[in-house]
């Protein structure tokens, strides 16, 4: 199944086969006054959160995995809240890991210090029995500080800290959508945490950057997107790009 599903994601999630995503990867709206968000209270999105991330633990397998990518919310005129505490509480798997992904460019604050970070919680159907390809993702062997036997010569763990830049507006890959992963951030993802013909779920599929990944590596995908706009240039963008690796 390779398909962008266009609807929203309370629809049409309830429709899907249980048990059948070993790999689910996305990024909400965070109630951050983006275009496509809905200026809803705390409480709201607390509601909207919970809702959607109950359908997941179902249409993972036994051994599936669920990648998160957060931000912070406003919560006042120079308030943020982080919102990997809103989201903890709610998600009923396995939670492994925080990864910092760090950026440069964006807006600058003057009142308080600006945001150059995000987060991905990384989370499980069983946190003892996981698909994690170390040796798929490790650093280029030339980054190891210095020669010692011990190192792997595939290169250095990655760690818990990521940089990947933004895709800036006006680069040759940006697409409409204002919240576009790096696509090398997302086939790292990927590639430590499926096998190649694994499912690859995202249920706001945005630009299509984890269908195009996925899609690039050698595994099935499953995208929604209720935006039309999205919806179109995400299908046009991955038709356009399949030319390249098939």
């Amino acid at each position: 199944m390779d398909e962008i599903i266009l609807g929203d994601c309370f629809d049409v999630m309830p429709t899907l086969p249980k048990g059948k995503i070993d790999l689910c990867i996305c990024s909400p709206p965070y109630r951050a006054n983006k275009e496509y968000e809905d200026k809803i209270s705390i409480q709201q999105y607390t509601d909207f959160a919970r809702k959607w991330t109950s359908y997941i633990p179902n249409l993972l397998t036994d051994r599936g995995q669920f990648w998160l990518n957060v931000g912070y919310t406003k919560v006042g005129p120079n308030s943020t809240l982080p919102l990997t505490y809103l989201y903890y509480p709610l998600i009923d798997l396995d939670f492994i890991q925080e990864i910092v992904w760090h950026y440069e460019g964006g807006m600058a604050y003057k009142k308080r210090f600006t945001h150059r970070t995000e987060r991905w919680m990384w989370y499980a159907k069983d946190q003892n029995d996981i698909v994690f390809n170390l040796d798929s993702v490790r650093l280029d062997p030339s980054l190891n500080a210095r020669y010692d036997k011990r190192n792997n010569p595939l290169g250095k763990n990655p760690t818990d800290h990521w940089y990947f830049d933004r895709v800036a507006f006006g680069g040759k890959d940006k697409t409409s959508h204002p919240c576009q992963y790096p696509l090398s951030m997302i086939e790292r993802i990927i590639l430590a945490c499926s096998n190649e013909g694994d499912t690859v779920f995202d249920p706001f599929s945005g630009s299509g950057t984890t269908a195009l990944a996925a899609k690039k590596l050698k595994r099935k995908y499953i995208g929604i997107e209720k935006n039309k706009d999205y919806y179109e240039a995400s299908l046009k963008r991955i038709n356009k790009e399949e030319e390249i690796f098939t």
